[in-house]
């Protein structure tokens, strides 16, 4: 075969090699039942991963983007996010415990049956998330944002948010049990059928808020028992 011939072959067979590498690399990434204990993530770009009853205990995620992931069954004690974003992600039946997430991004993701203990996100945002027949306790958000939540049938007991914005979210059958909210944004938001008691809220702007059909026993803003304030007014 003349040189220029061979040549060409030779960069057929590279090119073929190549195509063939990146075709192989743009495969969706699938765990199923494995221990990736202390697992490092770190850089990583995935389109549409799947994670199926996997132990990411101490597991850590650093500077990683995830889209259309999907977490099912799966255990993240203490595991750590910092500067991940996910996009489109599913957490079916996850287990976090004393996890961590730091500058973590999440949009358009959905849990169902997910439980959180002892978890805190630190400067996260958080847009367009459905979160729905879950538990949490001792969750801690601090500096978080995000937009059009809707949390249904969830327990947040001893929830502590500082400087929260959760602005058009709509929150139903929730439980809040010995929680705080500390100068959070709540704006153009519902509560329907929730549990408040024993809550506490401060530095809040309500102006333009309702409440319709509520039980206010025990109720006091700035100190004031408002059911008597009510009563003393004649209502």
């Amino acid at each position: 075969m003349p040189a220029p011939q061979r040549h060409l072959a030779i960069l057929a067979v590279v090119a073929a090699l190549l195509l063939a590498a990146v075709a192989a690399c743009a495969a969706p990434v699938r765990y199923e039942q494995k221990d990736l204990t202390d697992a490092e993530f770190k850089s990583l770009t995935m389109n549409s991963p799947e994670f199926c009853d996997v132990n990411l205990r101490n597991a850590e995620f650093l500077r990683c983007a995830f889209t259309h992931g999907k977490f099912d069954r799966c255990s993240f004690t203490e595991t750590s996010f910092r500067d991940t974003k996910l996009h489109k992600p599913s957490f079916t039946q996850a287990t976090f415990e004393y996890p961590s997430f730091y500058g973590f991004t999440l949009k358009y993701g959905r849990f169902e049956n997910a439980t959180f203990d002892g978890t805190r996100f630190y400067n996260c945002d958080f847009n367009n998330i459905v979160y729905e027949y879950g538990e949490s306790d001792d969750l801690h958000l601090r500096q978080c944002t995000g937009r059009a939540w809707y949390l249904e049938r969830v327990a947040l007991r001893r929830l502590r948010a500082e400087y929260l914005e959760a602005a058009h979210a709509n929150w139903r059958y929730c439980e809040f049990d010995h929680g705080s909210f500390y100068s959070p944004d709540f704006s153009f938001s519902t509560m329907e059928n929730g549990d408040l008691r024993r809550m506490s809220i401060k530095r809040c702007d309500l102006s333009g808020t309702s409440l319709d059909n509520c039980d206010i026993r025990g109720l006091t803003i700035d100190g004031v028992d408002i059911q008597e304030l009510l009563r003393k007014a004649g209502h």
